[in-house]
């Protein structure tokens, strides 16, 4: 029984590390709008300029800014 656990462990771990695929995608980023944000206006102006995720953040004037996190 104890051969037999070693031998199924051993399997799995060769078959997850022969199936693992390494993902190199940076992220980039870009303010669409640094002098206001409206969040659903914001997220669709990212998907279609750079097919990205828009997010509104806080900016240094006290407002918001929108920017769009996209795949470079």
């Amino acid at each position: 029984m104890k051969l037999y656990s070693c031998i199924l462990v051993l399997f799995l771990l060769i078959s997850s590390g022969t199936e693992m695929k390494e993902v190199k995608a940076a992220r980039c980023m870009e303010v669409l709008d640094p002098n206001g944000c409206i969040l659903p206006s914001c997220k669709q102006r990212c998907l279609q300029e750079k097919n990205g995720n828009g997010v509104c953040v806080p900016n240094r004037n006290g407002g918001y800014e929108c920017i769009c996190y996209y795949n470079c």
